[in-house]
């Protein structure tokens, strides 16, 4: 081996170990961002939870007032109510970030203009009660879609961390061992024939 293939593949080495360094330090930072979602994942777990019993608690009071309002002779107007065109409510969702994505965060929520009432005076609770439930609805919505955003963000790092510490990063450090290999028997080859054309040399003085 030429000197100049010897300095060309001792570069080849520090770019192969250069390389092999950034995915140690790739690694250590999926690993370090997966825990930190994780945290988040199961933070957000408990929130789509509590908030899926809110949700169901404020659905079973809202059908509660409105058994009791048409028990109390309200049917006909409720019905004639789907006849007419309502004021849609407005939802507004507040996003944070974190770790690099978007997710819902705070959930406002403004019901529309609210219908004339006159049957009964239940219909009054019985509407609040609907609204309860649609803002609890909206709430569990978004920490749902909070939380499969986060699920799906920890499964795309784990799978290039993984990429990176289970292929790639062997692969390099076969690559580097096997030029170390290769390097080490052209010095001891470089060293022999060295060695050899000395004593030649000397040998016809």
């Amino acid at each position: 081996m030429t000197r100049t293939d010897r300095t060309t593949n001792r570069a080849a080495r520090l770019q192969l170990r250069a390389t092999l360094d950034l995915a140690h330090h790739a690694v250590e930072l999926l690993r370090s961002k997966e825990e930190a979602m994780r945290r988040e994942q199961a933070r957000l777990e408990g929130h789509a939870d509590r908030t899926e019993r809110q949700w169901r608690d404020r659905c079973s009071d809202a059908t509660t007032w409105l058994l009791r309002a048409r028990a109390l002779g309200a049917s006909n107007e409720l019905s004639a109510m789907l006849d007419r065109p309502s004021e849609p409510a407005a939802i507004t969702v507040a996003w944070q970030a974190a770790m690099g994505i978007d997710y819902p965060g705070r959930v406002d929520c403004t019901p529309g203009a609210p219908p004339a009432l006159a049957t009964t005076a239940t219909l009054v609770p019985a509407r609040a009660a609907f609204h309860a439930a649609l803002v609890a609805g909206a709430q569990h919505a978004a920490a749902t879609e909070a939380l499969h955003r986060v699920e799906a963000e920890v499964s795309n790092t784990r799978r290039r961390r993984r990429a990176i510490d289970q292929h790639l990063r062997p692969r390099l450090e076969s690559q580097l061992h096997k030029l170390d290999l290769d390097l080490d028997e052209r010095d001891r080859d470089a060293a022999v024939r060295t060695q050899l054309a000395i004593r030649s040399k000397g040998s016809r003085r």
